[in-house]
C-alpha cells in the first residue's frame, strides 16, 4: 500500500500544468456545489414566513401549508369557521388530537390565520396617510413573526379590541418615532389603539412583491368596515402612501362608523399549521376535508417548497408557472417566497451543471490515469490487504498490551 501510495505522490509531483488547472477546475466545480447547498439552506431558513411548521412543534413532524382565494371567491370570516370546524374535525378522527380539544382551550395540535388587503386612511392629530391595509383574523403573526421595535403582536384575542400595529414607515410619518405602543389613531373616524410597530421587511425583491407602502395591520373585520378590501392594491404605484395635513381650522371627521361589517367577504389566504407526518399528508388533508377546487384555489405546502424535489418541479413547469391562469392575487410573501423559488431552482440547476461536469472530468481523469498506468489492479489489492493485516497487528499488540491493566 505504501508503494502505491509514494507511485501516487511521485505522479503528483511531475503533474503538468494544464493538468493543475484540470484538477483545480473540478475541484472549484465540487466546491461550488458545496457552497450553493450551503447558500440555499441559509435562504430557506431566513424566510420566516415559510417556516412555521418548524417552529410549531418539536414532538411531532408539522406542516405549513396556505390556501390563496381569489377575491372573487367571496370568502368570509364565516367560511373560515367552517373551514376551522372541518379541520378540527379531521385531525380527531385522524387520532392527532383528543376529541375534547380545540383552537380555544389551547389544547389544538393546529393553528391557522386568515388575511385580505385593501387599504385605509390613519389619521392622527390633523395628520393622514393612505396606507396599505392587512386586515388579519387568527394567530397572523404566529405565522409571520416580524421585528418587534416596539410594543406586542395583536393575535386573536386582542383583535376584536381596536388594537392595530403599524410598520416603522408608518409611526414616523404619523408620529415621529416608533415608541407609541398605547396611542391612538383614527381610522374613518374611529380610536384604534396601537399595539406594537413592526420593522418593515427588508428583503430583496419586497418591494416588487407589493409592499411598497406605510403598512398597518389590524383585524378583517375592521379593514372591511373602515377602508377598502382590493387585493389589486399590491400592484399599485403611488396611488397610496401619500399624506395629508389640515389646516388648523379644519374640524376632524367625527362621524365614523362604530359598527363592525360581520358579512364582509374578499379574504384572500388561509395559513393553517398541522400534523404532516408523511410528505404532502397535511396538503391533501386540506384540499380533501375542505372540498377545495384547486383550479380556483392555490394550495401551498410552504413547508416543503424549498426542498431539491420540489425545485426540479419548479425548473420542469418554468414555462407553465410564468402564465397566471387563476383568478388570484398573491398576497405579498407569497409573491417574495415565489422569487425566493425561482432563485433556489436556478442554483439547483447550477449545481446539477456543475456535477455533471465535474462528473465527466473526472471519468476522463480516470481512464487517462488506467490508460498510461505503470501498476496493475493486483497490485491495488494486495497493497489493500497488506494495509489490513498492518492496522489489525496493531490492534492486536495494543489489546494484549492492556489487557492486564
Amino acid at each position: 500500500m505504501s508503494k502505491f501510495l509514494n507511485g501516487l505522490k511521485d505522479r503528483i509531483k511531475h503533474l503538468r500544468l494544464s493538468q493543475i488547472i484540470y484538477v483545480v477546475i473540478v475541484l472549484l466545480l465540487i466546491i461550488t456545489i458545496g457552497v450553493l447547498n450551503v447558500v440555499k439552506e441559509h435562504i430557506a431558513d431566513s424566510i420566516y414566513d415559510q417556516n412555521e411548521g418548524s417552529r410549531w412543534s418539536n414532538d411531532i413532524r408539522c406542516g405549513q401549508v396556505s390556501l390563496i382565494f381569489s377575491e372573487d371567491a367571496n370568502v368570509s370570516a364565516d367560511k373560515i369557521q367552517e373551514y376551522e370546524y372541518n379541520i378540527n374535525k379531521g385531525i380527531i378522527a385522524d387520532g392527532y388530537q383528543d376529541g375534547s380539544a380545540s383552537k380555544q382551550t389551547g389544547d389544538a395540535v393546529w393553528n391557522d390565520c386568515y388575511s385580505a388587503m385593501g387599504s385605509v386612511t390613519v389619521t392622527r392629530d390633523k395628520r393622514s396617510v393612505d396606507a396599505f391595509a392587512v386586515g388579519i383574523g387568527g394567530d397572523f403573526f404566529q405565522f409571520h413573526p416580524m421585528k418587534i421595535l416596539s410594543g406586542n403582536y395583536i393575535n386573536s384575542d386582542s383583535l376584536m379590541t381596536d388594537y392595530v400595529m403599524l410598520d416603522e414607515d408608518l409611526a414616523w410619518q404619523l408620529f415621529g418615532s416608533v415608541d407609541i405602543v398605547g396611542m391612538q389613531v383614527m381610522i374613518k373616524g374611529v380610536p384604534h389603539y396601537i399595539a406594537g410597530v413592526v420593522k418593515r421587511d427588508s428583503g430583496k425583491f419586497v418591494k416588487q412583491a407589493g409592499l411598497n407602502f406605510p403598512t398597518i395591520y389590524l383585524s378583517y373585520q375592521s379593514l372591511a368596515t373602515y377602508g377598502t378590501i382590493d387585493s389589486s392594491v399590491l400592484a399599485t404605484d403611488n396611488t397610496i402612501g401619500s399624506i395629508t395635513v389640515k389646516k388648523k381650522d379644519d374640524e376632524e371627521d367625527a362621524n365614523g362608523e362604530s359598527d363592525l361589517n360581520t358579512e364582509s367577504k374578499g379574504i384572500i389566504c388561509m395559513e393553517v399549521v398541522m400534523p404532516n407526518p408523511v410528505d404532502n399528508y397535511a396538503k391533501d388533508f386540506l384540499i380533501k376535508k375542505l372540498s377545495l377546487n384547486t383550479n380556483i384555489v392555490e394550495v401551498v405546502d410552504n413547508s416543503a417548497r424549498y426542498e431539491n424535489k420540489n425545485l426540479i418541479d419548479v425548473l420542469g413547469s418554468f414555462n407553465k408557472r410564468a402564465m397566471q391562469i387563476k383568478p388570484i392575487i398573491y398576497p405579498y410573501w407569497e409573491n417574495n417566497a415565489r422569487a425566493y423559488e425561482n432563485i433556489l431552482a436556478y442554483m439547483l440547476l447550477i449545481q446539477f451543471i456543475c456535477g455533471i461536469v465535474s462528473f465527466i472530468m473526472i471519468a476522463i481523469m480516470v481512464v487517462q490515469s488506467y490508460r498510461h498506468r505503470k501498476w496493475r489492479a493486483g497490485q491495488i489489492w494486495t497493497g489493500f490487504l497488506d494495509w489490513k493485516y498492518d492496522m489489525e497487528s496493531r490492534v492486536k499488540y495494543h489489546n494484549d498490551k492492556w489487557k492486564h491493566f
